[in-house]
């Protein structure tokens, strides 16, 4: 048997998909991620809040009514009983009113910029379980192509060498690399199931079960780095920056609602006696509580001790976010680059030297390891352009969405 007769070109395509898992497109993905339960919840805290911060009522003390019954012993001809009744209204006159309405407002705001986060990292999360299970999708698949290569390889080999067309070093060397082929596919194959179970996870899929991905990477349209500059000015609207704002801002307002709390408290009322025998007196009541001593201070310096820290973790956050932003222009320009050199001029020429190596055996001029070596070399390649292509999906995707952030808050009213 000729060596023409060994390499015999074996194109196969990928095997479709388990049949029970369900196929999700990244629009699909994203829309769901925004569904799950910490979004959801996280959207019903700011709206529970806001339905009862409608209700705080203008004053901050209801009012007190003290009966005191009684019985007259003395003298004895006035033996009766005997009642005092008094109601007292409590009125704060250091505007703890305004106070805490305005604290109970930043509080909602809070709640509002939490949830942006939660459904911010929600897609982040959900984008890139997508990206990567679309990418180890293209890895089993190569995986696939090259286990039935150098498994029709090997039994070639094999009817070779028992032809004493080939020597035994030559069918060891197909049989490793047919086992070699093997462990790659088992090991993609893992890496599939994870990144379907992950992608399940994301979209809090109601079943765990292996995702698969339906349609091509995404590939959003995004600005370049001559916008990269508006871009950092106003990276303090994204919401991981801003809730750290609203939330020192917060504490800061219950300070100050706490301080109005311990101000100066004046109490109006009005009391009625019944005095034995047969007496009714009717007068006015009038107290003052004037914070000579106690203000808060154990209370306080929690509240402003907990806003210098969110000061501090706001200017982190805004350091971080306009890092991100700067690191995630370059990625995609970086990743462009890397994709069309590997695109381009990597994986043409592996293949053009796998198939020219193919050519030179079969007319004796090169041994068998060096076909294996460039065949190796054409699938490295190629599964070295899916992942390029996956993490720059992933770095457009990424910066798609943080400027969209920006943008929907620069609408806002």
């Amino acid at each position: 048997m000729t060596a023409a007769l060994i390499l015999v070109p074996i194109l196969l395509s990928a095997q479709a998909p388990v049949a029970d898992s369900q196929a999700l497109s990244f629009d699909a993905a994203l829309g769901l991620a925004t569904s799950t339960p910490n979004v959801i919840g996280r959207a019903q805290a700011a709206r529970e809040k806001v339905a009862l911060d409608q209700r705080i009522a203008a004053v901050p003390f209801n009012p007190q009514v003290t009966v005191q019954p009684g019985w007259r012993l003395a003298p004895a001809g006035a033996r009766q009983p005997e009642l005092i009744a008094e109601i007292v209204q409590p009125w704060n006159l250091s505007g703890q009113s305004s106070a805490r309405r305005r604290a109970a407002g930043l509080e909602e705001d809070a709640l509002r910029a939490g949830a942006r986060v939660a459904a911010l990292d929600a897609r982040l999360a959900a984008a890139r379980a997508w990206i990567d299970l679309w990418a180890a999708e293209r890895l089993v698949e190569e995986a696939r192509r090259e286990e039935a290569i150098a498994g029709e390889l090997e039994r070639l080999v094999a009817r070779a060498a028992a032809l004493r067309a080939l020597t035994r070093a030559d069918l060891a060397e197909a049989r490793a690399y047919h086992a070699e082929a093997r462990s790659t596919l088992l090991a993609v194959e893992g890496e599939l199931y994870l990144r379907g179970i992950a992608l399940a996870r994301e979209v809090a899929a109601p079943e765990v079960a292996p995702l698969r991905t339906a349609g091509p990477a995404p590939s959003p349209p995004i600005p370049g780095a001559a916008q990269l500059a508006p871009l950092l000015r106003q990276a303090a609207t994204l919401p991981f920056v801003e809730v750290r704002a609203l939330q020192a801002r917060a504490a800061r307002a219950r300070e100050i609602e706490d301080h109005a709390a311990r101000g100066t408290i004046l109490q109006l009322g009005a009391g009625v006696q019944r005095d034995a025998p047969g007496g009714l007196v009717v007068s006015g009541l009038a107290r003052v509580t004037v914070p000579l001593f106690e203000r808060g201070e154990r209370e306080r310096a929690g509240m402003r001790a907990e806003a210098a820290a969110l000061d501090g973790e706001r200017e982190n956050a805004l350091i971080a976010a306009r890092a991100d932003l700067a690191s995630s222009v370059h990625e995609v320009e970086h990743t462009a680059a890397m994709l069309a050199v590997v695109r381009d001029d990597l994986v043409p020429a592996s293949r053009e030297a796998a198939q020219t190596r193919r050519r030179i055996f079969e007319n004796g001029g090169a041994t068998l390891l060096e076909v294996l070596q460039s065949d190796r070399a054409a699938v490295v390649a190629a599964s070295r352009q899916w992942r390029i292509e996956a993490e720059h999906a992933w770095a457009r995707t990424k910066l798609w969405l943080l400027v969209a952030e920006i943008a929907l808050k620069g609408i806002e009213p």
